[in-house]
């Protein structure tokens, strides 16, 4: 039957016959005039034809589908699998206990364990600070400064941020379990949690907080690692007392086995710090600055424009 409007009706004995219900029905509207099988398409095919569109809709949704799952996995590694050694509510205690000012500076030292060569500096008694622009290296109260987030080529932060109590997040939002965070007055702690109770905490007391992935977590590895090949590695390793130490490797290491090592040397959590030993600066207890080659070229680099993302510093008090 044909409308004023010049559409073809189905009518209920047409759309259900002797087909299978499982088949869909397809109404073609024309504006010719010309009659119109409500099961066939414009050229007189029949409507199977359009199947193989629908199957390759479908596989297009599911592949989407895998790589936003594969990209979730990439920045949330373990998650609710790691055990966790410190709460986030422990640490909002130590955060909000502060500062301990120190003037002695950090103590180096240097050890292989499992093969994996690494220097180990003390952070305890320093002022931590995310800053962004390139330290004055001249300035006798700076200690050590390293990488924090990662970031996109345009220079976005990947996973969530708080600069000085304002937050700042990456243009896709991913995050990574792994984190650091500092008290207003240079106090720091690390952790592993999805939870953003700890960024929320320092977003409303002006600290900061940043988030990278997990090397150790209660003295466990992650069961697979993302980032493979062998490179300089650094991270931020926490032992069972408390002591937070910064640890780079000497050689270039895949991340198990930077991982591993630092396990069999006592470090119970470890918070990645990408960069290596392009960022391995440091002042010893007597004033003495030691730098690699790749550290003076990234300072050149960066002392007249800010460095792509916000870097760690840690400072001494001077007395």
């Amino acid at each position: 039957m044909r409308n004023e409007d010049n559409t073809v009706n189905v009518n209920e004995e047409e759309r259900f016959d002797s087909r299978p219900t499982d088949i869909p029905v397809i109404v073609i509207e024309r504006d010719n005039g010309s009659s119109a099988n409500p099961r066939h398409g414009m050229s007189g095919t029949p409507h199977g034809k359009s199947m193989p569109v629908l199957w390759s809709v479908v596989i297009i949704l599911l592949i989407a589908l895998a790589g936003a799952v594969l990209l979730y996995v990439f920045n949330r590694t373990d998650s609710g699998r790691l055990p966790v050694s410190v709460s986030d509510k422990e640490n909002i205690e130590q955060l909000k206990s502060g500062y301990k000012a120190s003037a002695t500076g950090t103590t180096h030292s240097s050890d292989s364990i499992l093969g994996v060569a690494m220097d180990f500096f003390t952070l305890d008694g320093l002022r931590a600070s995310l800053e962004t622009q390139m330290p004055d290296t001249t300035d006798n109260s700076l200690v050590l400064f390293m990488r924090s987030a990662d970031y996109h080529p345009d220079g976005s932060v990947i996973g969530s941020m708080v600069l000085d109590g304002e937050r700042i997040k990456s243009k896709n939002g991913t995050e990574r379990l792994g984190y650091v965070a500092l008290s207003k007055d240079g106090k720091p702690v690390t952790g592993v949690s999805e939870s953003d109770r700890v960024a929320d905490y320092v977003s409303g007391s002006g600290g900061s907080f940043f988030r990278q992935f997990v090397l150790l977590s209660d003295g466990t590895l992650p069961s697979d690692f993302h980032l493979h090949g062998k490179v300089e590695r650094a991270a931020i390793g926490r032992m069972a007392d408390g002591t937070l130490y910064y640890i780079v490797t000497r050689h270039k290491e895949t991340m198990y086995d930077f991982s591993d090592a630092m396990r069999e040397y006592g470090v119970v959590d470890a918070i990645y710090i990408t960069g290596g030993n392009s960022y391995l600066f440091h002042r010893d207890s007597n004033g003495n600055v030691c730098m690699t080659d790749n550290t003076r070229s990234k300072i050149s680099k960066y002392s007249e424009s800010a460095p792509p993302a916000p870097l760690l510093v840690f400072r001494k008090d001077i007395r």
